[in-house]
């Protein structure tokens, strides 16, 4: 190597550790071109880290950014940071551009270039931070984030048997996860079985999700994977459920046509109903309607255009609550203890037995929502996180 290429790759050296990123960079890259054999590891490394903070570290040319992370990933190899600190420009360049596709939801191109990544050489260490307002916010590892984003992309674009692979994967390699991340793996694993006909376990890792997350749409993927394997009866006690559990009408309308679809044959006229208040929800929106659903309507002789879908979602309650209790004797009681702060407490059924409850279930009058009060209720298994078990629960509670 003459000394020529040894001054010149010196001066690109400086150039880079004064910032003189954009002079390092057409350095490097002219003498790249010519005399590649004359680069040593750091050479490349330090040609990596220009081309890094001119256009991935703060991209604002996509062509650029993907040009440049090409270039990265040939002049450099990902180094195994797994069990070390550290910084590499392969890593932090890929992890850029999966960020950065991420944000554009273009989930082909986060599979493509993914695949340039070993996972199993990405750090599994977190970060935080403090927000102006005094909250701890916790950021994912490299490695939760990689299987983040690559499990989301394979379902996004339905391949479901490497969405349930990657995902039983980063349960599997990573020890802790940062907001409930091990729970949307599950729901991943259980949309993937779903598609794929496996709906016993769908269902077993949809229960495990429910211990976590209460949330309507939870119980609402139960009912379906019980009524695609033909189980109705337990399709319905858990659509009723989702149906009463708290959240938005426009967002439940599969809910509420898988209803329909359940009480077709026994209750045609309640099937009927909740045909109608997708109708008006739909009409409410200024969604467009099927016409199949608009001829059923009409046909019913309901009225097609001024619908109020908070009126019938309110008769449907009623109907949905009696459904759900109908195998059940009330128990009544008295309420025991209200805990600090209102929102839970505990209720002492008559035969001495202490009930857990929280205040949302209490639907008498809120004046007397008081330590002392007489109330009937039912029961509902529920999970207590502190002591990692199901226990039944005082729920739907009204004043005698």
């Amino acid at each position: 190597m003459s000394e020529n290429i040894k001054k010149d790759l010196a001066q690109a050296k400086k150039n880079y550790q004064s910032k003189k990123y954009e002079d390092a960079k057409e350095l490097y890259e002219s003498l790249y071109i010519d005399h590649p054999e004359a680069f040593t590891i750091w050479d490349k490394r330090f040609y990596s880290w220009a081309l890094y903070q001119l256009y991935v570290k703060n991209p604002e040319d996509e062509a650029e950014l993907f040009e440049a992370v090409e270039s990265i990933t040939e002049l450099v190899p990902q180094e195994d940071l797994s069990k070390k600190d550290g910084v590499c420009a392969y890593t932090l360049s890929m992890m850029k551009l999966l960020d950065y596709l991420y944000k554009k939801n273009d989930y082909e191109d986060i599979l493509i270039w993914a695949d340039k990544l070993n996972p199993d050489y990405l750090s599994t260490k977190t970060s935080s931070f403090t927000t102006s307002d005094g909250r701890d916010v916790k950021i994912a590892s490299n490695k939760e984030k990689y299987y983040n984003w690559v499990s989301k992309s394979f379902q996004e674009v339905e391949d479901y048997e490497e969405c349930l692979t990657i995902s039983r994967e980063a349960l599997e390699k990573l020890d802790s996860f940062t907001n409930n991340g091990d729970i949307w793996f599950k729901w991943r694993i259980a949309r993937s079985c779903r598609e794929l006909g496996e709906y016993d376990e769908a269902i077993e890792y949809l229960k495990d999700i429910s211990k976590y997350k209460q949330d309507w749409f939870i119980k609402w993927e139960i009912a379906e994977n019980y009524f695609f394997k033909g189980d109705n009866d337990k399709s319905l006690e858990y659509a009723i459920s989702a149906a009463l559990s708290h959240g938005d009408s426009d967002k439940k309308i599969k809910l509420y046509s898988l209803l329909e679809d359940l009480l077709e044959d026994e209750d045609p006229e309640m099937a009927l109903k909740h045909a109608y208040l997708i109708y008006s929800i739909r009409l409410h929106n200024e969604w467009g309607i099927d016409e199949s659903l608009e001829e059923k309507i009409a046909d019913a002789g309901l009225d097609t255009e001024n619908t109020e879908y908070w009126k019938i979602e309110k008769e449907l309650r009623s109907f949905w609550t009696e459904m759900k209790y109908k195998s059940q004797q009330p128990n009544f009681g008295v309420i025991k203890r209200i805990m600090p702060g209102g929102r839970t407490g505990f209720i002492k059924r008559e035969d001495g037995e202490d009930f857990f409850f929280v205040k949302h279930q209490f639907k008498g009058d809120k004046d007397k929502y008081k330590e002392g009060i007489k109330v009937t209720f039912y029961l509902e298994e529920g999970y207590d996180k502190s002591k990692d078990e199901f226990k039944l629960n005082a729920v739907n509670i009204h004043t005698v």
